[in-house]
């Protein structure tokens, strides 16, 4: 940059570039006073804290750059800092990509050793922001570098990761039924449109923090979508609480009718104070995650599922299937998970459903004979 050119930057443009990155840090520091606050599963603020703590050191970083920029005599701390941007971009894509994926559903944790492949494009984009921080300080190289090449190898990992989170999304929106679930992966994939828009953007533009104002919506649309998935999910299990479902039964109940029944099944697990009396309440949350996880795995469109209170749950069936045949399939299901948590007791569940054609009955009423049903089933398996 030219004498002139960072003059007229330093007049025009910083006061108003700094307030921009400021605002940003105070937005983005608040949202991590409320992931420190704990709104989810710890293992998703974990990650999600990561995610926050690297945005700041971004944006101070940047905050550094753009102060020190028109100052003449500085322009080999200024490209310094500005190189410690690129890898810092490309280390916070690199945990936005795991968050995505881990939030949709686990995919690189089910790659076992192979998911560790992901690991390379970054530790490439650290060690090629390092060796231009060392050739422009005169340790590395007899000439200097273009400042330009760097974005050729970091820009491309950047975005890679960016694109598989978003296509991956894509997939797996396309493939889900439930309403609820591509809704949860739409706001995960804009997640990832908000940072690739504000990247393209600032190849054009770049003195304006298209990145950073590109990044902060995207986080903080996944705060909102924490705070929701908190209040409406089971901390446990992961699965609808009673409220979410509730709200479910309330809007499909206008459709109820001879031709379009719906079934409420509650589920619960047999002898569960034994279990917690004789094994302990790890145990017991360990077969109530069990049970939740084979509901999960039966849970198809027209099907929702949660957990009801304590160790019952419900299942909530609007497209008429076989109620023996579900029971059956959970049944199945349960006694292979359990044989695979290899638990050092028969983990059994009895089931109760009541039938419901007339959106005129009273939700509660149904309810009522699913427990009755489910307080028969019990006595039967307990003769």
């Amino acid at each position: 940059m030219s004498t002139s050119m960072a003059q007229t930057f330093s007049q025009a443009y910083q006061p108003f570039y700094i307030a921009i990155l400021l605002v940003c840090l105070v937005i983005s520091s608040e949202v991590y006073g409320r992931i420190q606050r704990s709104i989810g599963r710890e293992s998703e603020n974990t990650a999600f804290k990561k995610i926050i703590f690297t945005y700041v050191i971004y944006i101070i970083n940047d905050l550094l750059w753009i102060y020190i920029l028109p100052k003449p005599g500085h322009t080999t701390f200024a490209r310094v800092l500005e190189f410690s941007e690129a890898g810092i971009l490309s280390v916070f894509t690199f945990l936005w990509f795991g968050f995505a994926e881990y939030y949709i559903d686990g995919f690189t944790d089910k790659m076992g050793k192979i998911k560790h492949i992901f690991y390379l494009p970054v530790i490439i984009a650290i060690i090629n922001a390092a060796v231009f921080i060392l050739n422009r300080v005169g340790i590395l190289g007899v000439s200097l570098w273009p400042a330009s090449y760097i974005y050729m190898i970091n820009s491309p990992i950047d975005f890679f990761y960016l694109f598989f989170a978003f296509a991956h999304t894509m997939y797996k929106m396309h493939q889900e039924k439930r309403p609820n679930r591509q809704l949860h992966e739409r706001v995960i994939m804009e997640c990832m449109l908000y940072p690739a828009i504000g990247a393209i953007a600032s190849l054009f533009i770049y003195y304006v923090p298209f990145i950073i104002l590109g990044i902060l919506p995207s986080i903080i649309k996944v705060l909102i979508e924490m705070q929701n998935a908190h209040i409406y999910t089971d901390a446990l299990t992961g699965i609808n609480n009673r409220y979410r479902v509730s709200e479910y039964l309330e809007r499909e109940w206008e459709n109820c009718s001879v031709d379009h029944p719906i079934y409420i099944y509650l589920i619960d697990i047999n002898k569960f104070k034994s279990i917690n009396d004789k094994y302990g309440h790890l145990v017991g949350d360990q077969a109530l995650v069990t049970l939740a996880e084979t509901l999960k795995k039966i849970a198809s469109e027209g099907i929702v599922i949660g957990r009801f209170g304590g160790d019952e749950f419900i299942l909530v069936d609007s497209l008429n299937h076989d109620p023996e045949a579900v029971k059956k399939e959970i049944r199945i299901a349960l006694q292979e998970a359990a044989r695979q948590k290899n638990f050092a007791f028969d983990l059994t569940i009895s089931i109760g459903y009541a039938k419901c054609t007339n959106a005129k009955s009273k939700v509660t009423d149904i309810v009522a004979r699913a427990d009755d049903a489910l307080y028969q089933d019990k006595k039967r398996t307990h003769k």
